[in-house]
């Protein structure tokens, strides 16, 4: 609902977000403030003195907000990406409340590529596996970053195919880092 010069709006729209996620997304001015007014001393205040804007990604399952994230809209900033769970007993997974897990499911690094593509969660933090082994697995396509030399990548593969799950593994000659880098690279979502 922000107006479109708004500089989280301006976020949201560069980086290709389709419509439908806009309406989850919120705008929050003091991250750390407004954390902390949830979860008392959450952040400390020397924290507060370099608090700043976000975007806020909520968790959702069963209609109650489990856990948010805020993604600075900084670029330089150190932590891109900040986790707050409220619930420790639900999975800190994103898309719970819109996925189907009776069907295929594709599972991602991070909640913004999972909006690119149907009936998609993903994992808040790198260890997919360890982040999703509430969930069945037989339908998951677990979905890591287009990093083919990286080596904690390689080991992130190989744990899931040794645990049994699917995964996707990225065609040798693409070069965009993630789903979000393919549709900013031209790319439709049903081609990836």
């Amino acid at each position: 609902q922000l107006k479109s010069d708004h500089p989280a709006k301006k976020v949201v729209e560069a980086r290709k977000i389709p419509t439908p996620y806009h309406a989850k997304l919120f705008y929050c001015t003091k991250f750390f403030r407004w954390t902390n007014e949830i979860i008392p001393g959450k952040f400390t205040d020397e924290a507060l003195l370099y608090d700043e804007p976000r975007l806020i990604i909520p968790f959702i399952k069963d209609d109650k907000l489990h856990a948010f994230q805020g993604r600075s809209f900084d670029p330089k900033s150190k932590t891109k990406y900040i986790t707050i769970v409220l619930d420790e007993d639900v999975p800190k997974v994103y898309g719970l409340d819109t996925v189907n897990l009776n069907k295929k499911y594709y599972c991602f690094e991070g909640p913004i590529d999972s909006m690119f593509i149907p009936n998609s969660i993903a994992a808040a933090g790198g260890d997919l596996i360890a982040t999703t082994k509430a969930l069945p697995k037989e339908n998951m396509v677990v979905v890591y970053d287009n990093e083919p030399r990286s080596a904690e990548t390689k080991k992130k593969l190989d744990k899931a195919i040794i645990n049994g799950y699917s995964v996707c593994i990225w065609p040798s000659n693409l070069e965009h880092k993630d789903v979000n880098d393919m549709i900013l690279g031209g790319l439709s979502m049903e081609f990836v």
